[in-house]
């Protein structure tokens, strides 16, 4: 016998809800399983796709180049699933980061109250003052061209947005009655943020940190794009976009237009599940 509100039920009845009312929801964990499945494997298999043939530069798509090549004659199908595991695992590393950080010193900056919370809301202030992508262009910009700053540049700008959003969530809980009782029975301020009131707030911050992904994987895009992020040759959607937008003038669009496609589907893919998670956990 299954018991209600139990683990197993829970899955069950959340499953169901995102296969009877969320068609959209299921479309892009399909689409999100697959891209990364594929990801994983085509690459082992057939290669990256990085060996140049001179003879087959700018093809269009065909059955044995289905994204074409581009003018290098390299096979932008493989390229492009060579990047997913960049892109995808920097967008998610991104994601978790920000969301261990965000949520630790939102809870901390509420618990806290007083002179903490204020330094760490005006510090947070001038960071939302800047656009996410901009902050982290100037910050890649000043620290070098590297795939490992440009991570940390995305992390630095999203930060703030969680910080917000873990604080309002735990001010909300430190003045619950078990919060209370915990100050009574001796427990220290950071036993009651790390202990109380951080589990209890990190579900809204965690799902924040799927749209997050998605907003990661369009700034690491553009970084790459602007030529500050991921350098060629290595294979990094943003990267073969820049690439491709020269050749679209002699009338070659898909060395482009792929690489913009699964940024698209990504990115989409993160974007509906964060909002199905939001509608389930309300």
């Amino acid at each position: 016998m299954t018991v209600i509100g139990s683990p197993v039920a829970l899955r069950g009845n959340l499953a169901g809800r995102m296969k009877l009312g969320d068609p959209m929801a299921y479309v892009a964990f399909v689409t999100l399983g697959l891209i990364i499945a594929l990801g994983a494997v085509v690459p082992l298999i057939f290669g990256d796709g990085d060996v140049a043939q001179d003879n087959e530069g700018l093809l269009p798509p065909s059955w044995s180049h289905p994204f074409g090549t581009d003018r290098y004659g390299r096979d932008i199908l493989l390229r492009s699933l060579a990047a997913v595991r960049i892109d995808i695992s920097l967008g998610v590393a991104v994601a978790l980061s920000v969301l261990v950080i965000g949520s630790t010193v939102g809870a901390l900056s509420a618990t806290f109250g007083g002179m903490v919370d204020a330094v760490i809301m005006r510090m947070t202030d001038i960071l939302l003052a800047l656009p996410g992508v901009v902050l982290a262009l100037i910050i890649t910009a000043s620290l070098g061209k590297n795939t490992w700053f440009a991570a940390v540049a995305v992390i630095i700008a999203f930060i703030p947005l969680l910080v917000r959003l873990a604080r309002a969530k735990a001010l909300e809980v430190r003045s619950a009655d078990y919060i209370a009782a915990a100050r009574l029975s001796g427990a220290s301020t950071l036993q009651v943020a790390f202990q109380h009131v951080l589990p209890n707030a990190i579900k809204y911050p965690f799902v924040q940190s799927t749209l997050v992904a998605s907003l990661a994987i369009l700034d690491f895009a553009a970084l790459s794009f602007l030529g500050v992020g991921v350098q060629p040759p290595t294979p990094e959607w943003g990267a073969m976009i820049a690439e491709g937008v020269g050749d679209n003038l002699l009338g070659a669009w898909w060395p482009s237009f792929f690489p913009g496609l699964m940024i698209l589907l990504s990115a989409a893919s993160f974007q509906i599940i964060g909002d199905w998670l939001d509608r389930r956990l309300r």
